[in-house]
This record gives C-alpha cells, structure tokens and sequence, in this order.
C-alpha cells in the first residue's frame, strides 16, 4: 500500500506505529521503536519498521498532534464523537520513513526529487500520473508516480490496541479490484480514535508538501463496518512542530488539525463503494469548522488519513486511491 499513531501515521519504505493515549497541544516524537516517550497527557506507544527496500533509509519518528475540545471550539462529535476533551483537533501520525534522499531519483523506484527547500524535496505532480496506491506491489509504500514519495501507517489514541500493530504495515488480501488493500480493524478506541494514512511527499523523514495543482482531486474505494473521516492535510491546518517533522504552520495550541475531509463521512458497507473528494467541492470537501480557517490550496497538501471516531469498533479497507 503515514501523523497521532497510523503503523507510519505505515507508509512507501518504512513504517511507524505511533499510539497516543491523549494528544498533546504539541505533538511528542517516538523515537525509539517499541516504546515512544511520555506525552503532556499519557505515553506514547510506538514501533518502527524497516524500510521496505535495502537502498531505502531507516523510518522516521511519530508524532503526536492535538485533539479536539468542544467546550473550547472543538469539533462536534461524529458517530460515537472526534472531540475529546483535551483541546484541539484531530491530528495526523509521525511521518514516515526517508525514501532514499531529496535528489533527482531519489525516490524508492526512481521517482523524481526536486531541489530541497527547507529541508524538503520540491515535488509536483502531472496529469498524466493519476494513480496514488492500488497496493498491488504488497509493499508499505504508495507508488512513486509523480514524484511521490510515501509510507502507510497506522495511528491511534493508545487505549486499546489497533491491527496491524507493532509492525510494518503492509497489504492484506481482499482488494477492490485484484488481490490487496489497506487494512485494519480494533475495538473501540476511547479517547479521540484510530486511523490509517499516508504522506505524499515525505523528505529525509519528514512530511513535506505536495504540489497537486495538475488534479481536480482525489477517489478511493472503501468498504467496512464504521464511519470514516476521509481526510486530506495542509501546512494551514497542520500544528507545527518544535522539531520540525512536518511542514505544517498552524502555531495555536489548540485550534490546529481541523483538516479538510469529506462530507458526510462516509459510513462504510460491506462491499466495495468509490467516493470523490472534489478539492474544489465547497460543502463537500470542507474543514468541520472549530478550528482556525484556512483556504484549501491544493498545491501544497501534506497527507491522506482515514480516521475512525472514539468508542467505536471498526473494520475497514481501502483501495484504488487516485488523482483525477
């Protein structure tokens, strides 16, 4: 088949596990696989893959973002609630593992590298390179296609335990359309939730922003037992970090990570549907609205993530994500 704990959020080379047991207003980093450092309101748990290659490099540190308080303008609640009381928003997983270095071909397979820019690899993708991941390669990478470089992962709360868990994140069998797609499932998690994710552009272990001006936005097939908050990060949106692990900007402590997802949610079936998340879609494609606004620029986003809401049990796959 990458930012709270997504297997990393399992992703193209290497993967992170991060668990949060409550986020902090400041995402904390896992920095040794098995076991990540305390958070500002409980431990991080977390476990490191390995890279999915020989010439990848090492995976990169989790990190934790800040969660949502609807008695301090947090986000309503959604089926079974993604406030939590701990104030700010729902936040992404660590980033992923580094694919090989920010140069031109330095991605897993090849993929163009721009020149670094702060520490990131300028990338931009074209129209004629639509497909994101099918997970057909059975590795924990999406394809490097337009100049995109990333890891699936896994991320959670950390009061229960999610599956995959404590490893790379790779596909399983039962796809949409051949043999694999991305899977997980757990019980009810029950602070903020749990998810599934990926960067789109992660530099040097961190996750940078992706130029998708050449797309109009993006489809992916689900199907499970649960409502999924189909999510889709910008810097604006993006807590930013002391050690800078990510490109985000946001700088509030607790207003940040109200991401752009899909409305509705989606709430999954047992068998195989397709939705669009247009990037100009208005009412459809849109922030929840508790935290700071921020226009969608579609040439700057940093990651995907499928997030299921606290107090729910979930089961749930995804497939065939593309560019359109």
């Amino acid at each position: 088949m990458k930012t709270c704990h997504l297997s990393l959020a399992t992703v193209v080379l290497g993967a992170l596990a991060v668990s949060y047991s409550a986020c902090s207003a400041q995402g904390q980093d896992n920095t040794v696989p098995g076991s990540g450092p305390k958070g500002e309101a409980g431990s991080i748990s977390s476990s490191a893959g390995t890279p999915a290659t020989g010439s990848a490099g090492t995976p990169a540190t989790g990190s934790a973002g800040t969660m949502g308080n609807p008695s301090a303008g947090g986000p309503p609640s959604f089926a079974g609630s993604f406030n939590t009381g701990v104030g700010g928003a729902v936040t992404s997983g660590g980033t992923s593992g580094k694919a090989g270095g920010s140069s031109a071909g330095g991605g897993p397979t090849g993929a163009a590298g721009g020149t670094p820019v702060g520490g990131c690899r300028v990338a931009a993708g074209v129209a004629a390179e639509l497909l994101i991941d099918d997970l057909e390669d059975g590795d924990n990478t999406i394809r490097p296609l337009g100049s995109r470089v990333g890891y699936w992962f896994t991320f959670n709360d950390g009061t229960a335990t999610q599956v995959p868990s404590g490893a790379i994140f790779m596909p399983q069998t039962g796809g949409h359309s051949a043999m694999y797609s991305a899977h997980t499932s757990g019980p009810a998690f029950m602070t903020w939730g749990a998810g599934i994710g990926f960067d789109f552009n992660n530099t040097a272990s961190k996750s940078c922003a992706y130029d998708a001006t050449a797309y109009k936005g993006i489809k992916f097939w689900a199907k499970g037992n649960v409502a999924i908050k189909a999510m889709v990060k910008i810097p604006g949106t993006t807590a930013k970090k002391p050690d800078g692990s990510d490109a985000g900007t946001c700088n509030s402590t607790t207003m940040c990570d109200d991401h752009y997802a899909l409305t509705p949610s989606p709430v999954l079936t047992a068998t195989w549907k397709e939705y669009t998340i247009d990037f100009a879609g208005g009412t459809t494609f849109a922030q929840e609205g508790w935290g700071i606004k921020v226009a969608f620029d579609k040439a700057s986003i940093l990651a995907m993530q499928f997030q299921v809401a606290k107090t729910l049990p979930f089961d749930f796959s995804i497939d065939d994500i593309t560019f359109y």
